[in-house]
């Protein structure tokens, strides 16, 4: 086999594994596939889980699983956070949101 084929045959192998990849990402992810603690952490979103995105419902589940790789100490802290942000009133939650979206474009 030439080196030519050799390599069209890998570039072909390589772009059906992504594309493969990006129709599983793009699957709804039941919630009995999520295992226990992860349902834990996303308990809030159980009744409406069928109603997200498949891309929000796997940014979700990324964010617990983060969330579950922290220390107790981190996850207190996280917890103290998300209660002073719910507390907050509607408008400055607004402005911290887009703090937060303009601070991630500038990385």
């Amino acid at each position: 086999m030439s080196l030519a084929i050799a390599l069209r045959s890998l570039l072909v192998a390589l772009a059906l594994t992504v594309s493969s990849q990006a129709a599983l990402a793009a699957r709804d992810i039941p919630w009995n596939s999520l295992n226990a603690t992860e349902q834990s952490a996303l308990q809030q979103y159980r009744g409406n889980w069928t109603n997200l995105r498949p891309e929000e419902q796997q940014k979700l589940r990324q964010g617990a699983r983060k969330y579950l790789e922290l220390s107790p100490q981190q996850r207190q802290a996280v917890e103290r956070k998300r209660t002073q942000f719910e507390k907050m009133p509607p408008g400055e939650r607004q402005q911290l949101r887009r703090e937060y979206r303009k601070q991630k474009q500038d990385r």
